[in-house]
């Protein structure tokens, strides 16, 4: 089964010979590989002639400096391939990619195979995950994937990773989807190509396999934006507007999609006007009695949400603010102690203020010597999508 492999570029050489060498070197070899240069004016072309000198299944396609969308559009149509997959020029994929998501499609029967993506800045990475369970859907269970696939309100982000190049697209399927993608879409053009085939899919597959590593780097979209930032995000969501009418009112699309932009913009509130904005995790008093005297452990973001709500609300006294890693920093000018003077203070229950499970239980061992398990609490971190408040800390 012949898989077409489509990489935009412009102005990488910096990163392409990466990328390239993680495709040409694939486990598996039924391949072609797309390289549409979009105007490059560095060595980007220079260095796609010498792989394609080296390696036949490469084809390269030149054209004026028209962004990512209508690159990507000329690739699919030039693409003859079963399946497509994307690769930005300044990523790269594991070298068993196609090896691990072909077998994965029953025999050209699935219609999209949804892998995970590991993000890298530096020697700092970061695993997405979908929030949709690992297996196969159609029919009932894909309609249930559509009411959360652009953003789970549950979870607080996209049910259904946004980036297209975490999806093994079949090239017919992405050609209806992408047909109609305006070219001036440069914020969300991924997902304006990926829910649309999603909503025409018939039958898709998640793998929990972190095949794809996307490279954070400065300069790049993820990493900044700019004045026209609120206009781009007006364009993009317009048009999924009119793409989402055509579909049932019970996915919850249009809600969808306000949290979803959402999103983009309290980053651009961020980086356009430098005003940070930070989640609000929601105390968890119904588990214990207001009035007490707590000591808050975890001096992170969930720990400095519960910190500021508790000094704005009298609903506890802090006795303690502690934090193993923080100890003897100040933060909203309050010092953060050791653990250990949880053997010097009396107080009715100890909050741990983390994010994850794992944390929270080792966190609870830790604090067994000082109290007992009945006063300590940990709760599942909840925020909402819509309650933010303005961080004026450094």
């Amino acid at each position: 089964m012949l898989v077409s492999v489509i990489i935009p570029i412009h102005n990488m050489e910096e990163y392409l010979p990466v990328c390239l060498d993680s495709v040409v070197n694939q486990i598996y070899k039924n391949i072609e590989i797309i390289l549409v240069d979009d105007g490059s004016t560095d060595r980007s072309v220079e260095i796609c002639m010498e792989y394609s000198q080296r390696d036949d299944r490469i084809v390269l396609l030149q054209t004026n400096h028209q962004g990512v969308v209508a690159a990507r559009k000329l690739g699919t149509e030039r693409a003859k391939g079963y399946y497509c997959v994307f690769v930005d020029s300044d990523d790269w994929i594991a070298v068993d990619l196609l090896d691990t998501v072909i077998p994965l499609t029953d025999n050209g029967a699935v219609d999209i195979v949804n892998y995970n993506l590991t993000s890298v800045n530096g020697a700092t990475s970061v695993k997405w995950n979908y929030t949709v369970s690992e297996g196969t859907y159609e029919s009932k269970g894909l309609q249930n994937v559509f009411k959360k696939m652009m953003y789970d309100f549950e979870h607080g982000c996209p049910g259904i990773i946004q980036s297209l190049c975490t999806k093994l697209i079949k090239r017919n399927l992405l050609l209806e989807s992408i047909h109609g993608l305006d070219n001036r879409i440069t914020m969300g053009e991924d997902a304006a190509v990926v829910y649309i085939a999603m909503l025409k899919a018939k039958k898709i597959v998640i793998a929990n396999s972190y095949l794809y590593f996307y490279r954070v780097r400065p300069g790049s979209m993820c990493t900044s934006c700019h004045p026209d930032f609120f206009s781009q995000i007006y364009l993009f969501q317009r048009y999924m507007e009119d793409v989402f009418s055509d579909y049932d009112k019970e996915y919850r699309l249009e809600n969808q999609l306000q949290a979803y932009i959402f999103s983009f913009l309290k980053k651009g509130i961020q980086d356009v006007y430098s005003i940070r904005m930070k989640k609000v995790y929601r105390l968890p008093f119904c588990d214990w009695d207001t009035g007490k005297r707590v000591v808050l452990y975890g001096a992170g973001e969930v720990g400095k949400s519960y910190y500021r709500q508790l000094c704005k609300e009298p609903l506890a006294e802090i006795a303690a603010w502690v934090d193993k890693g923080k100890a003897n920093e100040f933060i909203y000018n309050r010092r953060i102690e050791e653990p250990e003077i949880l053997k010097d203070i009396i107080c009715d229950k100890v909050l741990i203020a983390v994010l994850h499970e794992n944390q929270a239980q080792e966190i609870r061992e830790q604090l067994r010597i000082y109290c007992g398990d009945g006063e300590i609490i940990w709760k599942k971190p909840i925020s909402y999508w819509w309650e933010n408040e303005i961080d004026l800390s450094q």
